[in-house]
């Protein structure tokens, strides 16, 4: 029987075996935000490269995240559900007619890739038309530091040596989250309260407040978009770094790193009846690294999933793909 393996489980494992474990079996009930929002995104994307219109991409786009944050729900807690879903559903169509005016290739999804008879690798980035690679993500902000932490990632990585083929990282810039909005011209614009007839710009000046495209409803996005580009606020906003496929001696050994986690992950799996995800000791240090882990409600205490509802097996099927 073949094993498949991803970046997703690895990581997972390599960050906290608990973690790994639970996450075979159970998904959370509630999407965080930026997930989902990663997920909508990228499926847009994959669109946006086959042809699609980037406004119907969008529409499309936020009606999907919309109809997830209301079923199942966001996971967020003293802030409307429904404020926090605006906010990030404007960015689809921001970004998504800015992504219009750029070329994109065709893409799709990457087949798996044989590691050796009992071991196949998912990929989870997208192929173009050549096999080469390509990787969607958001990020806040943007600095050689990420740069070096994405390359080093098994999302990145791992899917190089594991087909074999260079990979194009790219990268939207969305800014920070401060108080529930989002701080990026993507939402955000400045206008002069003494004179409201003039129209926003995207340079702050002494005299200017904060003004949001999603309280503005009979704002073009259309026009919001060419008044970024005009004023030089979107091109830094999207960048792309090319990453080479390493020497053969490095991609032997990087897949040789891969197949004795996946016998570990694959003998974890097989003796989860025996020994449960509860017996593993805990990666404290993995609780709160970016975000919480989604897994400490069972954790802290150590409570069965079945008992808290906020979780679902994992045959059941998500409503976005994750």
């Amino acid at each position: 029987m073949t094993f498949t393996l991803d970046a997703r489980a690895l990581t997972d494992w390599q960050t906290c075996r608990r973690r790994y474990l639970l996450n075979t079996d159970y998904r959370p009930v509630r999407w965080r935000a930026k997930s989902l929002f990663d997920a909508c995104l990228r499926r847009a994307i994959v669109q946006l490269s086959t042809g699609r219109d980037p406004a119907e991409a969008a529409t499309e786009a936020r009606a999907e995240f919309m109809q997830a944050a209301s079923n199942p729900g966001l996971d967020i807690v003293g802030v409307s559900p429904y404020a926090v879903a605006k906010e990030w559903c404007v960015m689809f169509d921001t970004i998504l007619r800015a992504l219009g005016k750029t070329t994109i290739l065709t893409m799709k999804e990457a087949p798996a890739a044989r590691l050796n008879t009992q071991f196949e690798w998912r990929p989870l980035a997208f192929a173009d038309d050549s096999g080469a690679l390509h990787r969607w993500i958001t990020v806040d902000a943007w600095t050689e530091d990420d740069l070096a932490r994405e390359m080093h990632s098994w999302y990145v990585i791992g899917d190089m040596v594991a087909l074999g083929v260079p990979m194009t990282l790219h990268v939207v810039i969305i800014g920070q989250e401060r108080k529930g909005r989002r701080a990026s011209p993507w939402a955000r614009a400045y206008k002069n309260p003494a004179m409201p007839s003039l129209r926003y710009r995207f340079k702050r000046s002494e005299s200017s407040e904060a003004a949001w495209l999603v309280d503005m409803p009979g704002e073009s996005p259309d026009e919001w978009v060419e008044r970024m580009y005009k004023e030089g606020a979107a091109q830094a906003l999207v960048q792309h770094a090319e990453v080479m496929l390493p020497d053969a001696r490095v991609c032997t050994d990087t897949v040789g790193q891969m197949l004795r986690e996946g016998i570990a992950m694959r003998d974890a799996t097989t003796d989860r009846e025996s020994i449960p995800w509860s017996a593993w000791p805990m990666s404290r240090g993995a609780c709160d690294l970016w975000v919480p882990c989604y897994f400490q409600a069972c954790c802290y205490p150590t409570t069965q999933p079945e008992t808290l509802n906020l979780y679902q097996p994992r045959q059941a099927r998500a409503t976005v793909p994750a």
